[in-house]
């Protein structure tokens, strides 16, 4: 599978842009740990993608779209930078952008930015791999912001801390702490798919006592 993602983002360069392999296949690949979920952000735009792959779902408001490459589903996104969030799990805007760096400031977790390129080499502009190395868990650009945006980020980040056995930065560690009441604006059913997809029934406990669930 990584061999045939290698393949498709040759492919698209050829086609005059660029693409990454980004998000948890190159942390996970990193750590050691294989799996079979790869997801490509580039410059790329929908209405060019389709002319040249196919198309396996359609387009979201999100920018995202899955595509069957040589039999095998990829998961792609558009370089994008977010709106404000109004309902706090989506913004209420998207404005594509042309550089991986502004794509990368939106995501979540600095350790979820390390890029892989059509060489097969790591691409690291916001230090994923030093936090990995620490075992740490850190929030791209402002930690209260990224949080209020989107509350299930706190349950993301306890979420990994507990599967991979990382540190929460401090602050970020703090930010939990103070502001975990915010999970009440979102729909409980969210909050416990979250919690289900923690590996261990001890950490989902955790997880629920700590939530007062």
């Amino acid at each position: 599978m990584f061999a045939i993602a290698l393949d498709l983002l040759n492919e698209i360069d050829g086609l005059g842009y660029v693409a990454y392999i980004v998000g948890g296949y190159s942390r996970d690949k990193y750590r050691g740990i294989n799996t079979e979920d790869i997801d490509i952000c580039t410059n790329m735009k929908y209405e060019e993608i389709k002319k040249h792959f196919k198309i396996h779902t359609s387009y979201s408001k999100m920018g995202s779209f899955t595509i069957c490459y040589k039999d095998v589903f990829f998961q792609m996104t558009t370089f994008r930078k977010e709106g404000r969030y109004l309902d706090y799990r989506h913004p209420s805007s998207i404005e594509f952008v042309n550089t991986l760096e502004e794509d990368l400031k939106r995501r979540d977790f600095v350790m979820n930015t390390l890029c892989i390129d059509k060489s097969g080499a790591y691409v690291d502009l916001l230090g994923a791999r030093s936090d990995i190395d620490k075992k740490m868990i850190r929030v791209v650009g402002n930690t209260r912001e990224k949080l209020m945006e989107d509350p299930l980020r706190i349950l993301r980040a306890i979420r990994f801390s507990i599967d991979f056995g990382f540190e929460l930065e401090e602050n970020l560690k703090e930010e939990i702490s103070q502001n975990k009441q915010v999970l009440k604006r979102i729909p409980m059913k969210k909050i416990e798919e979250e919690i289900e997809k923690i590996h261990s029934t001890e950490g989902r406990e955790r997880v629920r006592s700590f939530f007062e669930i």
